[in-house]
């Protein structure tokens, strides 16, 4: 049995061990509750018996801090993936403007807040995919500007 001193100075009990575990549940008593154990004469904190002590909250940890070298893999990554976009828009034919263009735009962020070796990454990045581009403007200028008279020639030739 246990007798509790109350906020207001008042002395409740004495109470059952399940009452006063109910009483905790309900926030009607903390671990830092005065507790007079029946047989005893002095007052102790309820957290400081071990049959009602109360495990510490779990808390979830703190994810830690962006830092100076996070956004620099950041901006490395993106300079690698504007040079490998870039590059595969030198090589597809049917699908090389979007991965060019996507090249390019990577490779110009990434180098916003490159610094050193990323830097020539981004820099290498937006002269490839500006090539890219070059390429599939140019050749997509020389096949508008040759189909008529491909066309004429082979009508020509078949007649």
């Amino acid at each position: 049995m246990y007798k509790i001193l109350g906020s207001d100075g008042k002395i409740y009990g004495p109470i059952p061990a399940e009452t006063l575990r109910l009483w905790m549940a309900e926030g009607r008593v903390n671990g830092g509750t005065m507790v007079q154990v029946d047989d005893a004469v002095d007052w102790r904190p309820l957290s400081s018996l071990p049959q009602f002590a109360v495990p510490p909250p779990l808390s979830m940890p703190v994810p830690p801090a962006p830092t100076v070298a996070s956004a620099r893999r950041q901006s490395n990554e993106l300079a690698l993936l504007g040079l490998i976009s870039g590059c595969l828009g030198c090589v597809c034919c049917c699908c090389g403007t979007p991965f060019a263009l996507l090249g390019l735009v990577l490779s110009l962020v990434a180098l916003t807040d490159a610094q050193g070796r990323d830097r020539g990454l981004a820099i290498a990045g937006v002269v490839v995919a500006i090539f890219a581009l070059g390429i599939h403007l140019l050749f997509g200028w020389l096949n508008l500007a040759a189909t008529p008279w491909a066309w004429q020639y082979r009508h020509w030739r078949f007649r």
